[in-house]
């Protein structure tokens, strides 16, 4: 009996840190439009930068770039835009631990039935 007691009490600190917890990761999803990062390929002659939504917002060639030589383009494209996303999610991730308190998320929320 005192054991649930026990248990009763401490459930009000654990929703109040549930509670911050969920203010943070709202504050970090505001954020991701605003996250960028970027990737490049070819030694910088292609560039490409993606959001924290990973969503591509800039493709830049390089002047020396070899504009005649369409399947190098697409190849470094791609990889540059890869990159950029690559970068994009490894900064979400770590916003989101910072978050969290690098609680796994997918955990929690297999838990909770979510």
């Amino acid at each position: 009996m005192f054991d649930n007691l026990k248990m009763l009490s401490q459930l009000g600190p654990m929703m109040q840190q549930a509670r911050q917890m969920q203010a943070k990761i709202q504050e970090v999803q505001a954020r991701l439009p605003r996250i960028t990062a970027t990737g490049s390929a070819g030694g910088s002659l292609v560039t490409a930068t993606a959001n924290g939504l990973f969503e591509i917002t800039s493709i830049t060639y390089a002047t020396t770039a070899p504009l005649t030589d369409a399947e190098l383009i697409a190849d470094l494209t791609r990889a540059a835009v890869n990159q950029a996303i690559k970068n994009a999610q490894a900064i979400v991730q770590k916003e989101m631990a910072d978050a969290t308190g690098g609680m796994d998320m997918g955990a929690l929320q297999q838990m909770l039935g979510q």
